[in-house]
């Protein structure tokens, strides 16, 4: 897993990426439908971020001082619309991006890039926000690291043909190996263009939708918000995982994937109390202000289901996990309770393995998945297995995998499996509406 040369796949691209770009861009589906004049233009394949509404944020990189837009259709082969053109140079990493916007509902849009009247990309895709009565599924899983490229199970998720996926965090590991770790923006932007060089990622990112939140390893091991290189850590995190998020400082933010259907993704680093603080009323996961606008996202959505996209687990008992932050977690729980806010699923990643953390007690479904592609904590900690396989709720924790999560529109139900590299079902369990 740990080869440099595995299938020609790179590890670490130089940083003038063109040769590297051209080899990524060319083994991405729907190859060839369109000659690809400029390909050496982009470094890495686009891909789509934050679908939401009528609108979608298209990721882009270069290998050089570029100007580039998006043209995009809901059809392959007649991309009539046109984004705004978008510069990118030096002081962005050659990164950016463009919005789409007057997106139709219930339908895939097709896009491109393109430097002037020359393509520079494959043809790309994404869905957009489902119609009611459209039944659909969301990916999610997290935890990937360099190393362990190529990121193959990319390949498998594909075959799932999910219409989303929601990276749940540790989209890289910044702070590995430690003794070569500097907290500053170009080693920053380094570490997330190695990840973003991986092949598999590139071809599944440049034909799903999209979202992200990050946990601690984009900052450092056990980040909260106190520490000082947050501001720099998260500038680069929204430099190659673009977010429309509620404010310019935190991750958080919220979409309708459907009318049945809400994405709450809160961002549990940005503002949090540190680990070793006593827990009580001013200890806090969230902060003030990304608390209440997150209760209050809860109490007024109207959709059937509500996803919560944590990067941590919210049952976990762990020092950085919510256990850690008692008092705030039981003021979520008796929120919801208090509200009688009903079919409350929570996904969840950075264990390093999967498990379902539903509570009868809380009234919350929690699935917890990963990793993608990183050490399987099991095998690095083999004691924890028996702990974490007590009672009978499902546990995984030999191989890579991810979770989806499958909306039935007909039944108007949640169908929560997961899969491992190979693409073998491990679980399955229905979810019925309240």
């Amino acid at each position: 897993m740990n080869s440099d040369t595995e299938d020609d796949y790179p590890r670490v691209p130089s940083r003038r990426r063109a040769l590297k770009a051209a080899a990524s861009i060319g083994v991405l589906p729907l190859a060839g439908a369109i000659p690809v004049v400029h390909a050496a233009t982009l470094a890495f394949a686009p891909a789509c971020f934050d679908v939401q509404d009528d609108r979608a944020l298209i990721w882009l990189c270069a290998n050089e001082a570029s100007k580039l837009h998006v043209r995009w259709g809901v059809a392959a082969d007649a991309l009539s619309e046109q984004s705004a053109v978008r510069t990118l140079d030096r002081s962005s990493d050659f990164t950016g991006h463009v919005s789409i916007t007057g997106l139709p509902p219930g339908t895939t849009v097709y896009y491109r890039v393109f430097s002037g009247d020359a393509a520079a990309s494959e043809l790309c895709r994404f869905n957009t926000k489902r119609l009611a009565g459209q039944s659909f599924s969301i990916a999610f899983s997290g935890d990937m690291q360099e190393t362990y490229k190529p990121f193959r199970i990319f390949d498998v998720m594909a075959a799932a043909k999910p219409d989303y996926f929601v990276h749940l965090g540790d989209t890289v590991y910044a702070d590995s190996p430690k003794r070569d770790f500097a907290p500053t923006q170009q080693h920053y932007r380094m570490k997330h263009a190695r990840v973003r060089a991986d092949r598999p990622l590139q071809a599944f990112m440049s034909q799903h939708a999209n979202f992200a939140i990050w946990d601690d390893h984009e900052i450092e091991n056990d980040a909260h918000g106190g520490m000082a290189q947050l501001p720099v850590a998260e500038a680069v995190f929204r430099e190659y995982w673009p977010c429309a998020s509620v404010e310019a400082t935190g991750l958080y933010r919220a979409v309708a994937l459907s009318p049945a259907v809400d994405l709450i993704i809160i961002d549990t680093r940005r503002f949090r109390s540190v680990q070793a603080m006593a827990d009580g009323p001013e200890k806090t996961m969230l902060g003030t202000r990304q608390k209440e606008w997150f209760l209050e996202t809860l109490k007024r959505s109207k959709a059937t289901f509500k996803i919560i996209a944590t990067s941590v687990p919210f049952h976990g008992g762990s020092q950085d996990a919510w256990g850690n932050y008692k008092t705030e977690r039981d003021e979520v729980v008796a929120f919801i309770k208090r509200e009688k806010i009903s079919n409350v699923v929570m996904i969840s990643a950075d264990y390093h393995f999967a498990r379902d953390w539903s509570s009868k007690r809380t009234g919350i479904h929690e699935f917890m998945a990963g990793p993608l592609a990183t050490f399987r904590a099991f095998d690095r900690t083999p004691e924890i297995r028996e702990r974490h396989s007590k009672g009978p709720h499902f546990v995984f924790g030999d191989d890579f995998n991810f979770g989806l999560l499958s909306y039935d529109a007909s039944t108007t139900s949640l169908r929560v499996s997961y899969q491992d590299s190979k693409g073998a079902v491990l679980f399955d369990k229905l979810i019925s509406s309240a």
